[in-house]
């Protein structure tokens, strides 16, 4: 019997120890868990990637980063008010935290909550005045609320800090034709072509400003080199065939909107591509 109690003693030890392990999670800390989390994103599994980041921030709840990160990974799944959340979680842990303030408006703008959204912005650009990107987001949202002019600002303020920000060129473009100004959009693409002369998204928006200003010779040029650059692309093509059509070159549309739907497009499109060669051959 005295040779079986220290054994006894070590079982009891091993079990107590085994069992405050297990209590602490294993001794696993919020790294541990966005390691895996980080792993799950890597492979496209979003679900798996947001449990294991709320196990980082069940692990360590005062760890800004792992906020910030199940944040942007509930922002990926789409569910903005839960990161809306957490990224509030992680700028109150963090004072300062220029990446957390730019990822709370960017949510709050797909809720619809545009004056706080750009608050959030311009927290940002006290905190770092050539955070491009925050320049960029703000400008967004200014053009969904109606404020092209404020819009057009906060684009030119982008590319000032980042001339090579192709994003910042279409969104300032975009804002141009809101306006009606289409000299402005078509200087805008130009500038961005130098940059990326085979861009065909570029060359596509270039086309269709020109078919706005009704300047129809360059839009057709335009637009059939964004068709060459993307010949599997049907929406250049259909601008393409509106532009033609426009021009009064009936049976090249015709044309253009037949090979459109040999390409299979997707239901919306074909439906307005059936429209149009309907109109087109009745005319």
């Amino acid at each position: 019997m005295k040779r079986l109690r220290p054994l006894l003693v070590v079982s009891l030890v091993l079990v107590v120890c085994v069992a405050l392990v297990l209590a602490a999670g294993c001794g696993r800390n919020a790294d541990y868990y966005t390691k895996r989390a980080n792993e799950f994103l890597r492979q496209g599994d979003i679900d798996k990637a947001v449990d294991q980041f709320e196990r980082a921030v069940k692990a360590e709840p005062n760890n800004y980063e792992a906020q910030n990160s199940l944040g942007a990974a509930l922002a990926m799944r789409g569910d903005f008010v839960r990161a809306i959340e957490h990224f509030r979680s992680a700028v109150r842990l963090k004072e300062g935290f220029v990446e957390g303030h730019y990822n709370l408006g960017r949510a709050m703008t797909e809720t619809g909550d545009y004056k706080a959204a750009i608050a959030q912005f311009k927290r940002v650009i006290e905190l770092d005045s050539t955070y491009a990107l925050a320049y960029l987001s703000a400008g967004s949202v200014f053009l969904k609320a109606d404020m092209a002019d404020n819009a057009i600002d906060a684009y030119k303020a982008a590319l000032r800090l980042d001339p090579s920000m192709i994003q910042a060129y279409m969104s300032l473009a975009s804002a141009y034709v809101g306006l009606k100004n289409y000299d402005e959009a078509l200087n805008t693409l130009a500038a961005a072509r130098t940059l990326k002369p085979r861009n065909a998204e570029l060359v596509s928006m270039a086309g269709r400003a020109a078919m706005l200003k009704r300047d129809f010779p360059k839009a057709i040029g335009l637009l059939e080199e964004s068709v060459n650059l993307d010949r599997q692309n049907p929406v250049p093509r259909n601008d393409l065939a509106t532009a033609l059509m426009l021009a009064g070159r009936k049976s090249d549309a015709i044309d253009q909107w037949e090979q459109i739907l040999a390409m299979n497009p997707e239901p919306g499109l074909k439906d307005a591509v059936e429209k149009n060669l309907a109109r087109a051959r009745t005319e």
